[in-house]
Parts: C-alpha cells; sequence; structure tokens
C-alpha cells in the first residue's frame, strides 16, 4: 500500500516537473544555455499564482497562465545579462537566481497581512482550494481524486509539450534551434543572434514559473525554498528522456523528456522509500544524478564509435 502511495506521489509530482524540464530542454539543449535562474524561477511563478487568486481573486487555471509572465521576464533579464552586458551564461543565471531570491520574498510577505501563515517564508492556506481543491475534485472521493489530478495534469503537459512543439516548427523556432546549434549561421544571414537568446531564455523560464505555480495549486502552499534543487531534477528529466529514447525516431523530444520527469520523479519518491529518515535523501539524489550523468557518457561514446564505424563502411563501400 506505501509503495502504491508513492507510486502515486510520483507520478503526480512528475507531471508538475514535467513543465519544468520542458523549459530547461528549450534553454538546455535547444540554446546550449545552463541556466541556474531556474531556480528562483520556480517558486516565482508560485508565489505569483498565490497572489493572484489570494488578492485579485482570479481563478487558478487562469492564474497558472498568468504565472508564465513572471518567469518570462525573469527569463529575459537573464538572456540580456548574457548579451548585453557580456556576463557569462553561469553567472547570468546565478545573478538572476540570486536577486530572485528576494523578490519572491518580498512577494511572500504580502501574503502575510491576512495571518494565515507561521513565516514570511512560507504560505498555506486551506481558504483557496487552487486548481486541485475545487469541489469537482472532492466530489469523487479522495481515492479518485488522485487519478483526476494526474489526468488534469496529463491535460496540461500534452498542451504545453503542443505548444512547444508548434512554436519549434515556425520560423522563430527554427531560428532559435539555430542559434543554438549553429550561431554563426544565424548572424550570417543578417538576424541577430542574441535576441533569439533572450527570447528563448524568456520562454523557458516562463514555462518554469508555470510548474512553480501548478506545484503551489497541487499542495495548496507556496514555499520560498521550494526551487532548491530544481535545475538539478530539470537536467537530469531532459538527460534521462533524451538519452533513453534517442534512438526511437517516433518519439519526440518533447515526449522524451516528459517520460524522463516522470522517471526521475519516482526514483526521487522511491528514495524515499529507501531512506524514511530523510537524513540521506539529497546524498542518494546526488548519486542518482551522477549515475545518470555517467550512464549518458557512455551511451554518448557508444552511439559516436557506431557512427565513425557506420561512416568508415558507407566509404568502403
Amino acid at each position: 500500500m506505501l509503495f502504491f502511495s508513492t507510486t502515486i506521489d510520483g507520478l503526480q509530482m512528475g507531471l508538475c516537473f514535467a513543465v519544468l524540464a520542458l523549459g530547461v530542454y528549450i534553454s538546455y539543449s535547444i540554446l546550449d544555455f545552463p541556466d541556474l535562474s531556474v531556480d528562483g524561477t520556480f517558486p516565482l511563478g508560485g508565489v505569483f499564482c498565490t497572489i493572484l487568486m489570494l488578492h485579485l481573486s482570479i481563478p487558478a487555471l487562469p492564474a497558472i497562465i498568468l504565472s508564465f509572465l513572471s518567469g518570462f521576464a525573469a527569463g529575459a533579464l537573464t538572456g540580456m545579462l548574457h548579451v548585453k552586458f557580456n556576463i557569462s551564461k553561469l553567472l547570468s543565471g546565478i545573478i538572476v537566481m540570486t536577486a530572485l531570491l528576494s523578490v519572491t520574498l518580498a512577494l511572500t510577505k504580502l501574503l502575510t497581512k491576512n495571518g494565515q501563515t507561521t513565516s514570511i517564508f512560507s504560505f498555506r492556506s486551506e481558504s483557496i482550494e487552487g486548481l486541485f481543491g475545487s469541489e469537482f475534485f472532492t466530489a469523487f472521493g479522495t481515492a479518485s481524486k488522485d487519478y483526476i489530478v494526474i489526468a488534469v495534469l496529463v491535460v496540461i503537459v500534452i498542451a504545453v509539450k503542443i505548444i512547444i512543439d508548434i512554436f519549434l516548427k515556425t520560423k522563430l523556432g527554427y531560428m532559435l534551434k539555430a542559434t543554438g546549434s549553429n550561431e554563426k549561421l544565424v548572424i550570417s544571414l543578417g538576424k541577430n543572434s542574441g535576441n533569439y537568446k533572450i527570447l528563448g531564455l524568456a520562454l523557458a523560464n516562463g514555462f518554469v514559473s508555470v510548474s512553480g505555480a501548478l506545484y503551489a495549486n497541487m499542495y495548496m502552499q507556496y514555499d520560498n525554498t521550494c526551487g532548491s534543487g530544481k535545475v538539478v531534477m530539470a537536467l537530469a528529466s531532459v538527460i534521462i528522456g533524451v538519452t533513453v529514447f534517442s534512438g526511437i525516431r517516433f518519439i519526440k523530444d518533447t515526449t522524451a523528456v516528459i517520460i524522463g520527469a516522470v522517471i526521475y520523479s519516482l526514483c526521487l519518491n522511491y528514495l524515499v522509500l529507501v531512506d524514511t529518515g530523510g537524513i540521506y535523501l539529497k546524498l542518494l539524489n546526488a548519486v542518482l544524478f551522477a549515475v545518470i550523468l555517467i550512464f549518458n557518457d557512455r551511451i554518448s561514446s557508444i552511439v559516436a564509435s557506431k557512427n565513425r564505424l557506420a561512416s568508415r563502411s558507407a566509404k568502403n563501400d
């Protein structure tokens, strides 16, 4: 029974973090930009969505969609620091992530005025039903609610995937991919590659904020530290998905990333069963991520050697 409930929780978290992984897929895989501001834009989306629902009485779903704007602005700032001021990729992300710690803390303080929270670092309110606390979900009972939540998350994740797939097939999407793979080509076409970097990072962090808003709705609470380690989780999801399913042609990268997010989330939940006290959970998480990176390097070297052999045999023929 414990294993089953852990699996259900893992599926819900995996689908929630799949949107996060899709955002990081844009910055990491398409733009080749290791964006560390993700750890800041994830909680930013959560607190922004909570404020919209609490103070402006905006329904949960529109609030989740509008949370995209907060991440979009933060991602654009990361891009501008790198493009306009020639700050390195890593430092640009670190600067924005550090700044967002104070921004989200200040926004969280707005939620403490009604006395429904114990500290300015977190907020929880049963009065805000959120997307998954409405009568529609509770009417089916606790047992059925978990499955309905999974179904709703699947619909949201598929919608985000379709939006990204459609965008990447547009002229703007092709230029975005060209910027990441061959920036000189974009420049030779007379285009400003820097603008595409800013746009790509803005879109990526926009989806990250949507994931943070979904997370806040799932648990009807917001925590200022909930973004810690999310970039590692997202990178692991992207690497698992792209590595495992890279040889299957009919599976798109976006689909593979979603599956990778679910697999990684399930692994993290099963680690809780191993370490019930939670003392070594971060250590086990780090070991799991290291194993994924090693596995990815081995697979990449095997694929590269096969390609070299295939090209040699083609030349000999």
